[in-house]
């Protein structure tokens, strides 16, 4: 059954939304039934929202791990905005005081996954976002030859070695960058990741690169690249 929830809920959870897409987004005419992946949040973003919105409100995750449970829809953001905004912070019972170290180390851990939820996407997750026509850019920072002999499609080439603020005037930074190289073996992504973002541009690495782009079953470019590419599921 939808939860009733206040406008200043919704008002809320658009905010989060917006800074996740980095554009408006208007709530009002949607149905809680609609699905998050129709706004354009993958699994990552959705989830850099969730914890985000809880950080925000000061939700103890330890003691609400239910709270993780990744949202699906509009009903489901709601109902865990309107959970947990608002809500006065609970005084700190002495037995959790005891366990402050543990909720340390349990904090600092999540902190870990939620920056790699934040700055890192899969092939499947890259896949999916492509299909759905997200505003984003996939971008091979290897060399010009690489890219030639095989690259994702619809990537440009952008040579980390050549990255200055004049081969990036003409970008515009609305989308979201995703970079990547030959895999886990080369660095090219991360080099091409660090100059675009300290430029100003909206940045993600592809977990494993091209190599883990074809295995995962997904074509290819250029003049090495095979005629035919298997297409798997992802087992996640």
């Amino acid at each position: 059954m939808p939860v009733a929830v206040n406008d200043t809920v919704k008002e809320k959870v658009a905010e989060y939304l917006e800074a996740a897409l980095g554009k408006p987004v208007d709530l009002a005419p949607l149905p809680d039934t609609t699905p998050l992946n129709t706004l354009g949040l993958d699994s990552l973003l959705t989830i850099s929202v969730l914890v985000t919105l809880l950080e925000d409100c000061g939700v103890d995750l330890g003691e609400h791990a239910d709270s993780l449970v990744t949202p699906s829809t509009l009903g489901d953001l709601y109902a865990i905005a309107d959970r947990f905004l608002g809500e006065p912070e609970a005084p700190q019972p002495a037995a959790a005081a005891a366990t402050s170290g543990d909720a340390g180390e349990y904090s600092a851990q999540l902190a870990h996954y939620q920056a790699k939820l934040a700055y890192e996407t899969d092939s499947a997750d890259l896949r999916d976002a492509l299909a759905a026509g997200q505003d984003l850019v996939v971008v091979d920072g290897r060399s010009s030859e690489s890219y030639a002999a095989e690259h994702i499609p619809g990537a440009i080439s952008i040579p980390h070695r050549s990255i200055s603020q004049d081969s990036l005037a003409g970008l515009s930074k609305a989308p979201l960058y995703v970079t990547y190289c030959d895999g886990i073996g080369c660095n090219a992504s991360t080099k091409t990741a660090i100059k675009l973002a300290t430029a100003g541009f909206r940045v993600k690495e592809l977990i494993g690169g091209l190599d883990w782009w074809k295995r995962d079953g997904h074509p290819t470019e250029g003049h090495a690249a095979p005629e035919h590419a298997h297409h798997a599921a992802c087992g996640c």
